[in-house]
Formats: C-alpha cells, structure tokens, sequence
C-alpha cells in the first residue's frame, strides 16, 4: 500500500461585521440594568426581612435600658469546690447626668468614642476601616469599633459573645437608642452601669471607691484615670497594676538598663527626689501651638534629653500629630550623674492625649495632670479577700480570655487549680521566713507559685507578705513581675548546649580568668574565686559563672536560647534586646510564675503542659465554656526527654554541690532537682563598684511538683550582703515541698533510651582510648556522644628538676619517665578561653589537681641548670652486714650529714627500688621509719641506701642482708631504768621505766604489765618510756613489772623487774 501526499488549497472569505444600531444598545443597557437594580433591592429586602425576624423583631426597647438590673455574680472556686471570691451584688449608686462631673465625661468621650455626639450609635468610618484592615492582613479580627452606644447595648440588653447575630443586634440597638434616648441619657446609663474593677459599678462608686469623693468632684486626673478602666478593669487596676494604668518614670544606672526602678510612690518620688524633678522641669518646659485639627508644634525641645533623634527646628521646634504624644514621652531619657531617667506612659496618658486633641483641656492642664499622677495614692482597698493574689490573678486571667463582661456579669462558676490546704502553708511560710528575712537581708518581700507537673495546674500562689500593704507595694504581685533571676537561669543554657553539643554530665570545662567579647574587664564568680579545672555537674552545681559564659556560647548564642524559653512557656525574654553572653547568667527577666512553667518542662522530660489556674468554668445557664481534662494535661513536646534527664541528674546530684546546700534544697529519701539563683544590682560607692545581692531565688522540683520562691524587694532595691537566694528562698522552698510531698509515692525519673553511659577522658571530654590512665577516665551521661577519641596523654623523658631536657649532664637519678598531658578548653579555638587555660596550667592549677609528679601538663626544651656540684653524703644506718630482713615490712634508722639539702633516700634490693622515704629538704637529720620488701626476695641479696639531694645527685651505702621468707627472731627488749632489775620506791614517789627494743621488723606493739594487770598497751617507740606509780596511788608492797614487745610477725618476747613500794608513817617518817 502506498501513500501519496495531496496538497489541498483552502480559501477563506471575510464576512462584513454587521452594522452595530447604538441607540438600540443603549435601550438595552438600560433596561439590565434597571432589572439588576430591581433584583438587588429585592434581594436586599428579603436579607433585610430575614434579618429583621431572625434577630431584630424580638429584641426588648431600648428604654428598658433605665429599668434593667445587672445580671449575677460570677464566683471562684478552690479546687474541691471551696468559695474563694465571690463579686458580690453590685455596688452601686445611681446618679443623674448633673451630678457626673465634665471631667469624666470628656474623659470617657475622648477615650472610648471620639465621635460620640455627632455618630447616630454605629461609627461606620472606625467599623470600614476595621474591616478594610482585616481584609488587607493588618488585623486578625474587626476590632476597637465600638462606640459607648454599642458597649452599652452589649453590657446590658443583649449577651455580650463574639458573633455576628450579637454584632448585627448591638448595631440596630445602638441606631434605635440614639433616636429615642438623648446623648446626655446615654452617657448618663453608661456611665452608671459599667464596671470600673474592685467591685465597683457606676461612676459614683467607682469615685468614691478609688478617690473617697462623689462623681462631681472628680479632677481632670481622676476622669482621666477612671476613664481608663472600662478598658480592662482587672488590667489596668489601680491596686494591682498602677504601673499600667498610670505610667511611671523609671530611674537605672547607666552600664545596668536591666536594673530600672520604676517610680510609683511617693515614698520612690522622696528617695529619687533630684532625677524625678528633673524629669518633670522638662514636661513642665514644654509648649505647644495647635497647627491644624490634626497637626501640633510642641516647643521647648532638646534634643539631648531624647533616646531617640527627633527633628528639632532652630527654636526647640517639632511639629507632630496629636497621635505622637505618647512617642514623644516614651522618647525621654535623662542624664543625671551616673543615672538615666526615662518615662513609661500609662493609659491616663493616652486618655489625657484624647482630651487635649479634642478641645476638652489645654496644654498646661494636660502637662499638671500627667505630672500630677506620678505617685498617685488610691483610697485603700478595703476589701477582705482570701489568697488575694492567687484571686486576682484569675480574674485578670478569665478577663483576658473572656472578657469584662462575662466575668464580671455573667454569673460565671470558675473551678480553679488551687488546693488551698497548699496556698495556706505556701503564705504561712512567706510571712513566716519573709518577716526574718527582712530582718537578716533587707529583703522585705516574698512570693511562691508551685505546680502539678503531670497537669499544670497551679497548686498554690503567694505574691507577697501581704497584699494590703500597699505603701510596701504589697499590692503588686511578685508571681507574675519578671525580674532577673541570676544562676536560676543557667540550666536552660547548659540544656541547650547538652542538646545540640557532643557535651555530657562529665564533660570538662574550665572555671579561669578568661575574657568574653562585649564583656567589660574579666567576669568573676559571686566568691571572687575561680576554681580552675571541673566538670559540667559540677559547675552548674556549684554555680560557676565562667563555665556559664562558655555554655552560653556552646549553646549557639543568644537566639538559640531565646527561642528555646518560647518553646519552654516564657514570653518576657525580649529578643531584640541584645543581652549578650550576660544572658547565661540571669540578666534577662523572667517571673516566678514562667520560671516554674518552664521548670517544669524538665521536671516532665521535655513535655510542656499549659499551666493554668483553671479547671472548669460554667455559666449561669448550667453550661461548661471551659473545662481541662486528660488530652489536655498531655501536654506538647517541646524539648529532648534525655537532654532534659542528663539535666536532671545534674541538678538532682547531692554530691556535686557544696554539703551545707543539701540541708535547703533537698528532700530526705526523695530525688530532688533544685537550683538557687541571686541576681545582683552594682553601685558606686566612694568611687568604687560595689555588687549587691537584689532578687533571691530557689527553684526545685520532683516528677510530681515544681515549686519556685522568690525573695527581695518589689520597688527593685538591694538587698544587703548577707542576702542569697539559699538561704533567704531556700527556706520557705524547702518547707513547702516537705510539706507538699506529704503522703505521695516516691518517684523517679525513668532513664530514656537515648541517654547514653560512655567512658570518657577527663582531660579532654573525648572517648577514653584503651591507653589512657584510669586516673582519668570517668563515666559520663551523653545525648550527643564525643566521636573522638582521647589523645592527650604522651610518655616522655625529663630532667625531674626542671621537666627539662636530658642530656649528658643530667644526673641518672633525676632523669624520670613521665606522661605529658595536653589541656585544652571546651572550645580550643577560641583563643581566649586557650589563654585562660594556659595562665591557669602556669600557675600549677594542673598539677595540684593531679596530684602525681609523674603526670606534668608542661615540659621545657632546655636542659635544667643546676646551683650545686655533686658532694659525698655520710650515711649510717641500724643496718649492718649480715643482717636478716625479712618480706613484708622492716624498720630502719637513718643519720645522714650533707652539704647539699637532701629530698628524699631510696631504697634497693639489688638493681630494684623497693621503697622511698621522703627527706624534707634537709642537711642532715636522723629518721626512725619501716620500709617494705616486696614478697619473691629471699637469699642474700645488697641492701643500698641511696640519698638523692635537691639537684638530683646520689650517695649511697651498701649492705649485704639475708632475706628471709618469715621473721622468727623474737624483739630484744634492754630495760635502761632500773638497770639492775630491782627497784624500791616510797608510796608517795615514782620513777619512768624505759626501755630500748631492738627488732628487724617494724614493733606491732610493747605493752607494760603489773604483776597481771596491764598499765599500758600498744606503745611503738621503740625508745620506750612509762611513769610507774605517778598518781601515788599503789600500796605498799612488793610487785612484778613486765615490759613485752610483739613484732609484726607477732613473735613476743618479754623483761620483769621487780618492784617495792615503801610505807610512810603518820607522821611523816618512812617505815624501813
């Protein structure tokens, strides 16, 4: 079959386009889009009729808004169902429009709904911007919309949840109220029904709650203040949280920002008295001219009281928005001597900021209210509530997580964590140690949170001594406050580092003098020592600064340690805030509540579980919002389980850390992981710095509870030298958890497989080689095992006077075998720890931890020089030719005389040294001392005394002996007093028996008998001597003295002599 090509040729004719009628378009245009209109408008109808009769035709009339009562109270629970706290039927005082001062008004107008007077209820240019923000990503939710006509409809008429049948209710409600109800009737109901905190309701309690004066009264300050409140009554808090609600200047040195004191009494402002008036002369100075509706020129600048570069004009000149205020403010830092001064706003301040944009004040009221809150004292709060802290804490919590309104109104029962038999002892305890601890530190306050670690609940919270003293701000709650917390921060570090590191519980590390980059000067330890060569337990038990700063870099830095306490629950690290390898060390702040969270991570082996005061909350209609049950006590993995075990361990080690700790931070018969902490606070005085102890911690854990104890000073001040946090927190810590652990089990860690047992080097932290000494091979504990393998150790020849070189001239008994160890940081590259080390290895630090001459960490390229000639040393020994010694032990003694100092005499049987005696550097002298024959020498054999001199040169004599496998020659006893075997004495006299004992071997004993009776035994000089009768106590008499000698080889021989005790008679004379 074939296929041939066609070639096909196709014509294609254009058709003409039809003429287009454009008048016949138009009509058609029209017409859809007359049809379109007509269907959007029947579409918008019927949503409209369905909206109106799903959520709008039911709803009450606004002007029962006068007659309507605030629904129940919600109260708070102890774990077994125990009333805490209960928000007692509301207190509150209806007043009318009149009687509400202008000051609260504008204040409230100016910070909740600018627009108020001029919106119909609903501010559609805030809500179209909202919603333009969350579309555009700029905001998770449609947010900070609401006029005070919404927040009263949503506190009052209808159920205040995030929905939008509740948005698209409030809306029409809040439109309807504002045709029916003037704008002074709003605000008046506003006003008079909204909770301000501390159980006050309506605006004239709230005033006489907080100030002690009616709601007319009320100043532009106090407006502003109580202005602020419905925005979060239990966040900003006048007696909880002055801080945030007021703002605050804050005073720190200028080389410790950390360190700032914030200024919120007046107790602060008198202490602080120069630098706060300083502060305040520059507000005061300031001017300001009103541009435009908008724009403002504030005047009196300069620009070196600034933090941040502003423009400034040639006349001291900025121009700004209204909005910046609060930047400005935020912006100033002063210098003042040593010190620097800086301002925190508060919300009063943004209020005041509102006000002033919107007409209500001028400038220099503006400027005397922001001043005139600094230092601000409250009406105090005269409220009797149990576990205060722990109470408001809860509320905060659920606050935050539900909102005001449903805490503070919706009937809510709230089921917490807390086991109040624990809280009792927990402030028992706190009270107890705090009085005593400010008495002995100066540390005048206390706080303790301690938790589940198998849920995460909280078990017991104190946040002070007492929460009523507020002039000791004891209304400030020390659990939730980060604050530095010293070495109690290292394990985090040191975890990291045995996580991601070939670095083990064993691995050496070395506390010397060493310098950091950005460190000023060399670190030192809190005992201004440094312990030279250790281990990674020992260290961090032992709370080692240096190692510390090196953990900090093994660890992989700052970030990486951040990052690791975000995982671990704590969020008040700033990651921006550039702490430097001082981070290793506390500098950062982190609060009592975060510490035990994040303790509590290892406590679990890696396994974080949400801490939380809540177990269930229920509201008033019977149903559960909220209840923690076993998926969530689960927790989520955040952390290695053995990396978390090897820090156990570490922390758990009661031998690793100094003996007198355990009794504060351990608990009998149980594994405990405890760790203390002290930051420190540095101070000039007579121009010198001086480092004072400041916040004092102690922190421990079982597998079943964490606790965490802080003990200081809430105002940020020093305590005194004596103050630690052993023994200031140690105390109240060890307490509580004895108490604590009351009836539960005994738990251990279980090991997890990953956790690896390995021999390793001492010297270097690698595998220990088959060669390597066993004096320096330890087991160690390793997520990451070392790879390599130990090298460290090298045999080599010296000179012994100077680990020299040998050479021709060296004497034969200085040249020595021995093992030259190299000694190397954890980091060898690092040119600086390397120094450390080396300045460390000069010192002799290597070879006093050593202790064997025969291991030397450095040897000299040169041959020793030696200051003496050789010179002939006269010896003599009790040794003579012929003697028989015997295996085992002998006794020698040895007279020498040398010109040269002499170091030691050696012993030799043959060409083998069997022994050494060690000659303290003397010319002459005579030593008495029993030296060894090993067993396998028997026959005769030379004996030679060698005495080497302090240049290493030699002299010796030589003896020819018998060695003999067993001594069977008995001792010989020579009694030198009395002489001739007899002795008489009168009763009221004694004399000293003595004898010489000659023997080979060494004397085991010589014992002294009268006739039977022993009156001494186990005398070894063998220069014997014992007062007979010395108490005058023998009768008269004739008796037999025996003086016996035993050997080693136990053979005995024994003298006798005998005795006779003379009478006296009564007048005096002796009986012959």
């Amino acid at each position: 079959m074939s296929f041939e090509k066609k070639h096909i040729t196709v014509k294609y004719t254009r058709r003409p386009l039809p003429q287009r009628n454009n008048k016949k378009d138009v009509k058609v245009m029209v017409k859809t889009l007359w049809y379109s209109v007509i269907g959007l408008a029947g579409i918008a109808l019927l949503f409209g009729i369905i909206i109106y009769a799903k959520y709008i035709a039911s709803l009450p009339s606004v002007t029962e808004l006068e007659n309507l009562d605030i629904s129940e109270s919600s109260t708070i629970y102890d774990k077994d169902g125990n009333e805490l706290y209960k928000v007692y039927k509301e207190k509150r005082t209806y007043i009318p429009y009149e009687k509400i001062s202008e000051n609260i008004i504008h204040a409230i107008v100016a910070g909740e709904d600018q627009s108020f007077f001029t919106n119909k209820g609903v501010d559609f240019y805030r809500m179209t911007g909202a919603v333009v923000y969350y579309i555009i990503g700029k905001a998770d939710r449609i947010k900070g919309t609401s006029t005070i006509s919404q927040q009263l409809i949503r506190n009052t008429i209808i159920k205040n949840e995030d929905s939008l049948e509740r948005k698209v209710k409030e809306i029409y409600l809040s439109y309807k109220m504002n045709k029916e109800l003037s704008k002074e009737k709003i605000l008046e109901l506003y006003l008079n029904k909204i909770f301000y905190g501390s159980n006050a309701y309506g605006i004239e309690q709230a005033a006489q709650t907080f100030f002690g004066k009616s709601a007319d009264k009320l100043t532009v300050l106090e407006g502003s203040i109580l202005a602020s409140l419905p925005k979060g009554p239990s966040y900003y808090s006048p007696y909880n949280h002055p801080d945030r609600l007021i703002g605050y200047p804050y005073i720190y040195k200028k080389d410790a920002p950390n360190e700032a004191i914030k200024i919120l009494t007046k107790q602060d402002i008198a202490i602080y008295k120069t630098e706060v008036e300083k502060l305040l002369s520059i507000i005061d100075a300031l001017k300001l001219e009103k541009l435009s509706e908008e724009t403002i020129k504030i005047c009196g600048l300069n620009e070196e009281n600034f933090k941040k570069n502003i423009s400034v004009d040639k006349n001291t000149c900025s121009i700004m928005g209204y909005s910046k205020l609060l930047d400005l403010l935020n912006g100033i830092q002063i210098t003042e001597g040593d010190k620097k001064i800086e301002y925190q706003t508060g919300r009063k301040d943004f209020i005041l900021g509102r006000m002033l944009e919107d007409g209500y004040i001028d400038f220099d009221i503006y400027k005397s209210s922001l001043i005139g809150g600094i230092g601000i004292e409250f009406s105090k709060y005269s409220e009797k509530i149990k576990y205060p802290y722990f109470v408001f804490y809860v509320k905060e919590y659920v606050e935050k997580k539900y909102g005001t309104d449903l805490l503070e109104s919706g009937g809510l029962k709230i089921y917490t964590t807390l086991d109040s038999k624990l809280q009792d002892k927990a402030e028992e305890l706190v009270t107890k140690y705090g009085e005593t601890n400010a008495k002995r530190f100066d540390a005048h306050n206390a706080g303790l949170v301690s938790i589940d670690n198998k849920t995460g609940n909280i078990l017991a919270m104190v946040g002070g001594r007492d929460y009523f003293d507020t002039e000791n701000k004891g209304n400030i709650n020390a659990a939730t406050v980060p604050m530095q917390n010293g070495s109690s921060f290292k394990p985090f570090v040191y975890a990291l580092a045995i996580d991601t590191k070939p670095v083990g519980s064993k691995t050496p590390i070395y506390d010397v003098k060493t310098s950091f980059p950005g460190y000023e000067g060399y670190p030192k330890n809190f005992d201004g020592k440094f312990m030279g060569k250790m281990n990674l337990t020992t260290a961090l038990d032992y709370s080692r600064n240096i190692p510390a700063l090196k953990m900090f870099y093994v660890a992989g830095g700052e970030k990486n340690i951040i990052n690791l306490m975000k995982k671990l629950g704590v969020t008040s690290l700033k990651e921006d805030e550039r702490y430097g390898a001082t981070l290793a060390l506390g500098t950062g702040e982190i609060s009592v509540l975060e510490l035990a969270g994040a303790y509590s991570v290892f406590a679990n082996l890696g396994y974080k579980k949400e801490v939380s005061p809540i177990m269930k909350i229920i509201d008033s209609k019977g149903l559960v919002i909220e209840e923690r049950g076993e998926k969530d006590f689960a927790g989520e993995k955040v952390f290695d389980e053995s990396s978390s075990y090897i820090i156990n361990t570490i922390l758990s080690d009661t031998g690793s850390r100094p003996s007198g700790w355990n009794s504060f931070i351990s608990l009998s018969g149980r594994t405990v992981a405890a760790k203390t902490g002290t930051s420190t606070k540095n101070k000039i005085q007579n121009g010198k710095k001086v480092v004072y102890p400041r916040n004092l911690w102690t922190i421990g854990y079982t597998p079943q509870v964490t606790t965490v104890v802080w003990a200081g000073n809430l105002d940020g001040k020093e305590t005194n030298f004596q103050g630690d946090g052993l023994n200031a927190a140690g105390p109240i810590w060890r307490d509580f958890m004895k108490y604590a652990h009351e009836g539960k089990k005994v738990e251990n860690w279980k090991r997890p497989a990953g956790v690896k047992s390995v021999n390793i080097s001492t010297i270097t932290g690698f595998l220990a080689s088959k060669t390597l000494n066993e004096k320096f091979i330890v087991a160690s504990l390793f997520k990451n095992v070392p790879k390599a393998y130990d090298s460290s150790l090298k045999t080599v020849k010296v000179d012994a006077l100077c680990n020299g070189k040998v050479d021709e001239n060296t004497p034969p008994e200085a040249i020595k075998e021995v093992f030259l160890i190299s000694f190397e940081s954890i980091d060898p590259s690092n040119k600086n720890w390397e120094g450390g080390v080396r300045e460390w290895l000069g010192s002799g630090g290597a070879q006093e931890m050593i202790g064997d001459e025969n291991f030397v960490s450095s040897i000299s390229d040169q041959p020793c020089k030696r200051t003496e000639t050789p010179e002939k040393v006269k010896i003599s020994t009790n040794i003579q030719n012929g003697a028989i010694l015997n295996n085992g032990s002998n006794y020698i003694e040895l007279s020498y005389n040398s010109k040269n100092p002499l170091i030691r005499a050696d012993i030799y049987v043959g060409e083998n040294k069997v022994d050494s005696i060690k000659i303290e550097n003397l010319r002459q002298g005579n030593i008495k001392k029993n030296f060894s024959i090993p067993s396998g020498y028997y026959g005769e054999y030379n004996l030679i005394v060698k005495t080497v001199d302090n240049n290493y040169y030699s002299s010796d004599e030589t003896y020819n002996i018998t060695i003999s496998q067993a001594d069977k020659t008995n001792p010989k006893i020579t009694i030198t007093n009395p002489s001739d075997g007899n002795i008489k004495i009168y009763q009221n006299q004694s004399f000293n028996l003595r004898a010489n004992i000659e023997d080979s071997s060494p004397i085991k004993s010589i014992n002294v008998y009268l006739d039977s009776t022993p009156l001494k035994m186990g005398e070894k000089d063998r220069t014997f001597s014992y007062a007979v009768n010395s108490d005058g106590t023998m009768l008269p008499g004739k008796y037999t003295l025996k003086v016996e000698a035993v050997d080693n080889s136990f053979n005995t021989t024994s003298q006798e002599i005998q005795l006779e005790i003379l009478a006296i008679d009564g007048g005096g004379e002796v009986n012959q």
